[in-house]
């Protein structure tokens, strides 16, 4: 049995850890839907005391695409307070914590992945599907153990395993974890500032940026900060009127990842393999 080397994974679902040599900035809003015609760009009520962009002050607009945008610099928007910003975030994620989520990212012209499927951040739980260059990979992470797909069996992804490949197996579904990966963006969240209203996929949000400090955020994870990774990187943020994650970017080095959210709330399902449809894990070192 094969488990497969999940290979530019690590790019998915925000990771910054692929990211190097200076921090590149974040997407413009070219992806998202135009604001509605005569549509203030005031941000809502809960905003208002934090100074949001001025009317008139719009990204421009085309087509909803979900499709990564390409590298293109961005302003930051009227400044926002990071600890406002991270503290709401959180406080909408712990109050709806399931969710569907679209991974697509962009390495070069000739490599890109997606990742796609629901998650319960309450519970740290996933169930993923990752496309890599035509690659089709499953990923399950559930009450704490991590499976890989092995259709039509699971296999096992043990924590203490020594082998390199489970290890780095073990790595990619960790980093594919939406909780993990919130919990390294809040805690490397630098600045902040909101740029006015816009619409991802039909529904009201608001555009914010963020700078996050690598460093912090690589630690979050358990992950040392490779020579050459950014110090820091500018991220794209929309967040409907509840503080929801409707779509999340950044574009660094080459790489643009985008995230969008939807489904927030809706019920999942994420359990664990029956006996009869888990494999037997290879021994370590075998291929």
């Amino acid at each position: 049995m094969r488990l497969t080397p999940p290979l530019l994974a690590a790019a998915l679902a925000l990771t910054i850890a692929g990211c190097a040599d200076e921090a590149g900035p974040g997407p413009t809003a070219a992806q998202s839907e135009p604001a509605e015609s005569g549509q203030s760009t005031q941000t809502p009520t809960a905003e208002e005391s934090s100074d949001p962009s001025p009317a008139g002050e719009q990204t421009s607009p085309d087509s909803a695409t979900q499709e990564a945008p390409a590298s293109t610099p961005t302003n930051t928007g009227k400044p926002f307070d990071p600890e406002e910003f991270t503290t709401r975030l959180e406080a909408a994620v712990a109050e709806t914590p399931t969710v569907d989520v679209d991974v697509r990212v962009q390495m070069d012209e000739a490599m890109s992945a997606t990742a796609k499927g629901e998650q319960d951040l309450a519970r740290n739980a996933l169930n993923m599907q990752v496309d890599l260059g035509g690659h089709q990979l499953g990923y399950l992470l559930v009450d704490g153990q991590y499976y890989l797909a092995q259709p039509p069996k699971w296999v096992p992804v043990e924590k203490d395993s020594d082998d390199p490949m489970v290890e780095r197996t073990l790595q990619q579904i960790q980093i594919l974890s939406m909780r993990n990966q919130l919990d390294a963006f809040t805690a490397g969240v630098e600045q902040a500032g909101v740029k006015g209203k816009e619409k991802v996929d039909g529904v009201r949000t608001t555009h914010y940026t963020a700078k996050v400090d690598s460093q912090q955020a690589l630690a979050e994870l358990g992950m040392d900060k490779a020579p050459g990774t950014a110090d820091a990187i500018l991220y794209d943020i929309w967040l409907d009127d509840e503080d929801l994650i409707r779509k999340m970017s950044f574009s660094a080095n080459g790489v643009t990842a985008v995230v969008t959210a939807g489904e927030w709330g809706a019920p999942v399902s994420i359990s664990t393999p029956k006996p009869s449809e888990i494999a037997e894990a290879p021994e370590s070192g075998t291929p």
